[in-house]
């Protein structure tokens, strides 16, 4: 028989949906959640969005899947977390908690006494991802930045945990996917290291809600549960075209920065992508392209600090 599916005072008995706040343990942080449990036997699927309070269209994507959900037309269950970093979204902060000044996505699998970004990682990981079979986490282009959508994954040394990564992306739908084997600190990379398939699934931009973006993510979701055979209906898998790696150009000081490239443009190992320039104009640094690619990620902000991305690339 089916059994009620609980996380902390968050209760959802077969055939029901239940929504509340996940508690942090020890700090004052929340994070909202829907428990979407099925009336049938099944796989167990996550979505998180907000983890940057800042990308937009995956928080509105996430919120619509949890609102639509019907119980009855689900085999085994779905939870979503559509602001994970409901601190960051009210401070309408980019990449980093506000509390104390860390990427939240370079903190997993988190730490029961660490900072509050650690602690909310943490929570996640020891609350929530042991209930699942899969997990999907949806991210954009933060504030000052532009993007081309792009999926992608950690691998993992177990092969089943990455054929199952792959479905997950192929499911999904968006054509890009960037496969790095080590970026710690990542939800995928603390979903991996749980044996976990996960997808990182990118769409939307420089801090704006555009419908196209959110039709991209609120699509994926739903792949994503009939892939998996929670959710009823068809879909058609994407053909997937991968990039060999995802170098990033960062800056090397703070100053005013100014690309030389477009997103979406191609570019040669070497060609110059941009320069960071001072308050008066003059020239700091050029920098250049590492690989021969497509640009993938752009900064679209004038100011930069020291280690901001500037430019994204997927090598060809």
């Amino acid at each position: 028989m089916k059994s009620t599916l609980q996380i902390q005072d968050i209760s959802a008995a077969p055939g029901t949906k239940a929504a509340g706040f996940l508690n942090v343990p020890t700090t004052t942080a929340q994070m909202p959640i829907t428990i979407v449990n099925g009336v049938d036997d099944g796989q167990t699927l996550l979505i998180t969005a907000g983890v940057h309070g800042g990308e937009y269209p995956c928080i509105e994507a996430a919120i619509r899947f949890a609102a639509e959900l019907n119980p009855a037309e689900v085999s085994g269950a779905i939870i979503v977390m559509p602001i994970v970093s409901l601190n960051s979204f009210h401070a309408r902060q980019a990449f980093l908690v506000p509390e104390d000044g860390k990427n939240l996505n370079r903190v997993f699998p988190g730490k029961a006494t660490g900072t509050i970004s650690e602690r909310m990682a943490y929570a996640i990981t020891s609350l929530v991802a042991p209930h699942v079979q899969a997990w999907v986490d949806m991210h954009g282009g933060d504030i000052p930045e532009a993007l081309v959508p792009f999926s992608g994954y950690i691998e993992s040394p177990d092969p089943k945990v990455n054929e199952g990564s792959r479905g997950l992306a192929a499911a999904f739908g968006i054509k890009y996917l960037l496969r790095p084997d080590h970026l710690p600190g990542t939800s995928n990379s603390a979903a991996a290291a749980m044996g976990i398939p996960a997808l990182l699934a990118e769409a939307g931009q420089l801090g704006i809600l555009d419908e196209d973006s959110v039709q991209i993510l609120l699509r994926g979701c739903y792949n994503v549960g009939r892939h998996l055979g929670i959710l009823p209906g068809n879909f058609t898998p994407v053909a997937l075209i991968e990039f060999k790696s995802n170098p990033w150009v960062r800056a090397g000081q703070n100053g005013c920065w100014y690309p030389s490239v477009k997103l979406g443009d191609t570019v040669q190992a070497g060609q110059k992508v941009g320069e960071i320039k001072d308050y008066f104009g003059n020239l700091l640094a050029e920098y250049h392209a590492p690989c021969a690619g497509l640009v993938i990620l752009l900064c679209a902000a004038l100011a930069v600090n020291g280690n901001d991305p500037l430019v994204g690339i997927g090598e060809f």
